[in-house]
């Protein structure tokens, strides 16, 4: 049992006492001090402030505290949190705490800190003392650090009755997400483009800002007919299923019931990374329009395909194709070939085809529930701020509704070089 010593030190009552911490990977007594109060007309003296310091004390003296808890946070949250978070955590979920959040934002914040002397008052200090950061991001800060204190609670290493981020509040105002979404003559133009460029050789353009002209560079580029083709198969597949980028690269051609006329979507591939799908609600099965179907049957036949291959391969190693190398080797330079001859389409990336899709039925009058299961949105709060379940069959008749108007237009619809009605 300890009483501690009470000081006055610069107009403060100041709590010296033993504590068991770990300290570079061995458990000792440390003496350490602790700020009570500052000495005032409330605390005018040692008697006063003894309620203070018996609060810090009885849990040590009843050993409540355990050891672990006394850890810096950074030696927590790259010791203890991260190593048992990464066989939880999708890859992408994981690198984006690491290497967005922790990394920049937070390392060096938090040395200053150990596990358990963390409050509230110091989350909202640490909130305030980020700049230039978004709401948003701000928001992710602070459910990564509130995960972290909840994994200290779980394990025991923690006995708060509150996690210290729960009511810091984060500062500036949420803004309206508006991410891109292509329209039907977007993925259209985007495929003519590519088809056009497909085997030919053209400079790279760079755009000039203040003059706000194309200027040719001495550099040139070429895409070959497999490239373009596997460009405009994967436009043409994400528009008309929804799917994310992830999950269409993890897509095998086992998973394409032509019977059915589904595709089950049951992974995801991150860099070079396959696990599950983001979440529970994503692992379903989608309608596959005739659009879709001939697409696949002709690569299918192009490619001599087996059943366990990926749909979208590499030609090397039969691992998942890099649409990412895709976009910059393929779609950007058709796409900015498209814009110096006067067809300008912006590229916004794989997920506005998603959005897309989602903006497409909705202007054709498909219930929002419906929208939502086939975008296998997990969250009610995600399409229109509700979701419910639909039967599938009423999936595949809006999906079938919305092929009926791309068909029914005079244009019609361009699909790998050639007019369907």
């Amino acid at each position: 049992m300890q009483d501690g010593t009470i000081i006055e030190r610069r107009g403060s009552w100041v709590l010296f006492y033993y504590d068991k911490q770990i300290r570079n990977g061995e458990l000792t007594w440390v003496k350490v001090s602790k700020k009570l109060a500052r000495k005032s007309h409330e605390y005018p003296t040692k008697q006063s402030v003894k309620q203070l310091a018996r609060d810090i004390l009885t849990p040590i003296n009843k050993k409540q505290v355990l050891p672990e808890s006394s850890l810096p946070m950074c030696e927590f949250i790259e010791k203890r949190y991260f190593p048992a978070k990464e066989s939880e955590l999708r890859p992408s979920t994981f690198h984006n705490y690491k290497k967005s959040i922790y990394e920049p934002h937070l390392k060096d914040r938090l040395k200053q800190f150990r596990l358990r002397d963390f409050r509230t008052s110091d989350g909202q200090r640490l909130m305030r003392s980020i700049p230039d950061l978004n709401h948003t991001t701000l928001l992710h800060i602070k459910n990564f650090l509130s995960g972290v204190f909840k994994f200290a609670m779980q394990q025991g290493i923690l006995d708060n009755a509150v996690n210290p981020m729960m009511n810091v509040s984060v500062p500036g105002k949420p803004k309206k997400f508006e991410g891109a979404a292509y329209t039907i003559e977007d993925a259209e133009t985007m495929i003519s483009q590519i088809e056009d460029a497909a085997g030919k050789t053209w400079p790279v353009y760079r755009w000039e800002a203040a003059s706000k002209t194309w200027t040719e560079t001495e550099e040139t580029v070429t895409v070959s007919d497999a490239d373009a083709q596997n460009a405009s198969d994967a436009i043409l597949f994400l528009s008309l299923t929804g799917l994310r980028q992830s999950e269409a690269r993890a897509v095998r051609w086992s998973d394409w019931n032509e019977t059915d006329q589904t595709l089950f979507v049951q992974r995801s591939v991150w860099t070079t990374k396959i696990g599950p799908t983001k979440n529970s609600a994503s692992n379903d099965y989608i309608p596959v329009l005739s659009l879709v179907r001939e697409s696949l049957t002709r690569r299918r036949e192009r490619i001599k395909a087996n059943a366990s291959d990926y749909i979208f391969a590499g030609a090397k190693r039969g691992t998942p194709l890099d649409f990412h190398n895709l976009v910059n080797r393929v779609i950007k330079p058709c796409l900015e070939r498209g814009k110096v001859n006067g067809e300008g389409v912006d590229w916004h990336g794989w997920h506005g085809f998603r959005r897309g899709l989602a903006s497409n039925l909705l202007a054709l009058d498909v219930n929002p529930s419906i929208i939502s299961k086939i975008l296998r949105h997990e969250s009610p709060m995600v399409t229109l701020a509700f979701y419910a379940k639909s039967r599938q069959a009423e999936s595949k008749t809006a999906m079938q509704k919305l092929e009926k108007h791309i068909l029914d237009r005079p244009s019609g619809i361009t699909v790998a070089g050639r007019a369907l009605r």
